[in-house]
C-alpha cells in the first residue's frame, strides 16, 4: 500500500470521525487542516476543555487500535485530560497518535499540535461608558457575569470631561489592557449639543490602575494644519489594538494602533471611513498621518477589532451608518500584503449580526473569563438600553439579555474588560459601590514549574455554601443536620446564580435544580446528599450534606465506606486520580491482527492484540500469542 496515501487517509479519518479537535503539524505528506480545525469551534489552537480521543480507527474497511502520547504530561495527559495551565499565557503540547496493526509496535505516528489556554487571573468585569448626550463624562460599572452591571462611585462620574477634553465632552470610551502593563483609553472629544459635525479630535489617556489617568488631546486642525486632515468634521469612536509586531527601535516590540472614523468637509473624505495611526511611545500623540484602514463603500463607523486564536483571524465589527445594523469583516493580518491596496486584507462584509430590529451602534466584543465564549454587545441608542448576545465562534450569535438601564446605570457606547479581584477591590475603594458584592475567582493551586514559570491546575472550582432550612426556620450553613420525623427540609446552596447543579441522595433522590425540598421526612430520607456544582468555566466542586432523621422505626446506620472506589474523585472542582487504582483493569478487548474486534478472548492458535482499559480512563495495548 502506498505510504503517502496511508498517511493522508489516517489524517482525514482522525479528523472527520471527530477523534480530536486539533490542528495537524503540517509535513510534506499531509495537507493543512486549518479549515477543519476552525469549524470545530473549541479547537486545539486554544484549548479550554479536555480532548475526547478515539481508541480505534477504521482504515480501508479494517479497524485498528490507537494509542496516544503527550509530549508534556504536566499540561496534558496521554488520554487528552488537561492537567495544568500557565497563568495568562498558552502552552503548546504535541499529542502523538500511534495506529497499531498488530504485526509491529506501530504503523504510523501522527503528531498534533495543541495549545492549552492559559488560566486567566480575572474575577469581574468593568464597563466604561458615558451615560447620555447631556452627560458626556466617563462612568464605570461592575459585573460578576459580564451581563448584569452595577454603577460605581454611587452613580457619579469617574473622569470629568471638562478637565481633560477640548470640547468638554467625552464619548465612546474604549479601554485596552496592554501587555506592557498599561491601560490605554481613547475617547471622542465632542459635545453633541454643538452638533454631529462638531468633533475635531480625540482624547488619549493612560493608566496603571484604571483609577489615575494621564491625558493628552489630539486636535486634528492644529496637528495636520495645511493638510486635508485639518478639515475633519468627525473623528469618531477611536479605539486601540495592541500590535505586537510594531518595532520600537530599541529592541522591543509592541505599540497601540489607534483606529477611528474620519469625515472631512473638503470632499477628500466624502463619507465616514476608518483610518489608523500608531500612538507615540508615551501615548500623548499620534505618529505620522492617518492611513486608510477600511470602509464598505459607504459610511462606516464604530469599528471594534478582536483577535480569535482559534481561527487565527482578526474580526472587525462596525456599524453601517445610515443603513443600520452591525456587520463584520475578517482578516488574517492587520495590514494588507506588501504592495496591495489599503483595506484589501479584509473579507467581504457579513450579514447583519444584531439580534433585534431596533437601531443599534457602538458594537463591543469581549471574551468571558476562562470560557470559550464571546459576547457581542451594542447600544440600542434610540430606546436607551444595551443588548447582549453570545457566540462560541464569533460567527453565530444568540440573544442573551437586554441591559436593565435605570437610575445611575444608563450606559451608552462603551467598553467591557475583565479585571482581577485585586483591581476590583482597588476600584471599589476609589469609587464606592456599596450595592455590589464582587465574586472572587481563585487561581488554582500550583502543580509544578515549567521554564521557570508556575503551572497551576486546569480550573478553579466555586466554593459551595451549603445552606439548609428546616420547617419555617431560617437558612443555616451546615453539612451535618439532624431533624425530627415529619419535618420539611430545604436545601438551598450558594452561589444562588449558579450554572449547573446535580444532586444524588438516599431513596433514589436525584435533582438538577439548586433548591430542593424534602417533605414529611422519615428514616428513608437519612443519609448523604451529594451536590456537584459546575461553574461557568466547566470546573466542578462538590459538597456532601449529612441528613439524619430521628425515626425510631428506621434508625440511621452510617454506611460502610471501606470498599468505595475512589479512583475518580471530584475535589474542589478538579479530578483527582488516585494512583492506587491507576493500573486497575476494568475491561479487556481483543482484536485480530487486521484490527477486527473479537467477541471474546481468542482460543485458537495465533497472534492477537489485547487492549486493557484502565480505571483512570487510559488504555494499555499489547500483542499476545496463543500456541
Amino acid at each position: 500500500m502506498d505510504m503517502v496515501w496511508v498517511k493522508k487517509e489516517i489524517l482525514a479519518l482522525l479528523f472527520c470521525a471527530g477523534a480530536i479537535s486539533a490542528q495537524v503539524d503540517v509535513t510534506p505528506f499531509w495537507r493543512s487542516v486549518d479549515s477543519v480545525s476552525r469549524s470545530l469551534g473549541n479547537s486545539a489552537n486554544d484549548l479550554y476543555t479536555d480532548l475526547t480521543l478515539l481508541d480505534t480507527i477504521k482504515l480501508a474497511g479494517e479497524t485498528f487500535p490507537i494509542t496516544w502520547k503527550s509530549s508534556d504530561t504536566l499540561f496534558l495527559a496521554h488520554d487528552g485530560h488537561i492537567n495544568g495551565r500557565f497563568v495568562g499565557e498558552n502552552k503548546q503540547v504535541t499529542l502523538t497518535a500511534t495506529i497499531h496493526d498488530g504485526l509491529s509496535a506501530k504503523t504510523q505516528d501522527v503528531p498534533l499540535k495543541v495549545s492549552i489556554h492559559g488560566y486567566e487571573p480575572y474575577s469581574n468585569y468593568l464597563f466604561a461608558y458615558f451615560p447620555a448626550n447631556d452627560n458626556e463624562n466617563i462612568y464605570y460599572a461592575l459585573s460578576n457575569d459580564g451581563y448584569s452591571f452595577t454603577a460605581m462611585n454611587n452613580g457619579k462620574r469617574v473622569v470629568a470631561a471638562d478637565t481633560v477634553s477640548i470640547k468638554k465632552g467625552l464619548r465612546d470610551p474604549h479601554v485596552l489592557r496592554a501587555p506592557d502593563g498599561w491601560f490605554y483609553m481613547v475617547n471622542t472629544d465632542m459635545k453633541s449639543a454643538e452638533g454631529w459635525a462638531s468633533n475635531r479630535g480625540m482624547v488619549l489617556m493612560r493608566s496603571r490602575d484604571l483609577i489615575n489617568w494621564k491625558h493628552a488631546t489630539v486636535h486634528f486642525p492644529d496637528k495636520y494644519k495645511g493638510k486635508n486632515f485639518a478639515n475633519v468634521t468627525r473623528v469618531w469612536a477611536p479605539e486601540t489594538f495592541w500590535d505586537d509586531t510594531y518595532d520600537n527601535g530599541d529592541g522591543t516590540k509592541g505599540r497601540p494602533l489607534v483606529y477611528f472614523s474620519l469625515l472631512t468637509n473638503d470632499g477628500t473624505i466624502p463619507y465616514d471611513k476608518v483610518f489608523y495611526a500608531y500612538s507615540n511611545k508615551d501615548f500623548t500623540d499620534l505618529e505620522g498621518e492617518p492611513q486608510h484602514f477600511f470602509d464598505r463603500g459607504k459610511s462606516t463607523i464604530d469599528m471594534d477589532i478582536v483577535y480569535n486564536p482559534v481561527d487565527k483571524f482578526y474580526h472587525a465589527f462596525y456599524k453601517n451608518e445610515g443603513d443600520g445594523g452591525i456587520c463584520k469583516v475578517t482578516a488574517s493580518s492587520l495590514m494588507p500584503k506588501s504592495g496591495a491596496a489599503s483595506g484589501s486584507q479584509w473579507s467581504k462584509p457579513s450579514k447583519a449580526l444584531q439580534q433585534t430590529t431596533e437601531a443599534v451602534e457602538g458594537a463591543g466584543v469581549f471574551k468571558l473569563i476562562n470560557q470559550n465564549s464571546w459576547v457581542l454587545m451594542y447600544d440600542c441608542y434610540i430606546n436607551g438600553h444595551y443588548q447582549f448576545t453570545s457566540s462560541p465562534d464569533l460567527e453565530n450569535f444568540k440573544f442573551v439579555q437586554d441591559t436593565k438601564t435605570s437610575g445611575a446605570f444608563t450606559p451608552r457606547h462603551g467598553t467591557i474588560l475583565p479585571v482581577t479581584a485585586q483591581e476590583t477591590a482597588a476600584l471599589m475603594k476609589a469609587f464606592p459601590t456599596p450595592d455590589f458584592e464582587p465574586r472572587v475567582i481563585d487561581i488554582p493551586d500550583s502543580i509544578g514549574v515549567c521554564d521557570g514559570k508556575k503551572v497551576v491546575g486546569p480550573c478553579s472550582g466555586t466554593k459551595i455554601v451549603p445552606y439548609v432550612k428546616v420547617d419555617d426556620g431560617g437558612w443555616n450553613e451546615t453539612l451535618d443536620l439532624k431533624v425530627a420525623k415529619g419535618a420539611t427540609v430545604q436545601f438551598g446552596p450558594h452561589p444562588w446564580d449558579g450554572k449547573i447543579w446535580s444532586w444524588e441522595g438516599p431513596n433514589g433522590f436525584k435533582s438538577t435544580t439548586r433548591e430542593n425540598s424534602l417533605k414529611n421526612v422519615d428514616g428513608d430520607f437519612s443519609g448523604y446528599y451529594t451536590v456537584v456544582y459546575t461553574n461557568e468555566t466547566g470546573c466542578k466542586s462538590r459538597a456532601r450534606i449529612k441528613l439524619v432523621v430521628d425515626d425510631p422505626d428506621k434508625p440511621y446506620v452510617e454506611p460502610d465506606t471501606s470498599t468505595i472506589d475512589t479512583s475518580k474523585t471530584e475535589i474542589a472542582g478538579s479530578i483527582a486520580r488516585d494512583l492506587n487504582f491507576a493500573g486497575k483493569v476494568v475491561r479487556t478487548e481483543y482484536f485480530s491482527v487486521n484490527g477486527q474486534m473479537l467477541k471474546a478472548r481468542p482460543r485458537e492458535q495465533g497472534v492477537y492484540i489485547r487492549k486493557e482499559i484502565l480505571v483512570n480512563g487510559m488504555s494499555r495495548i499489547s500483542k499476545i500469542s496463543i500456541r
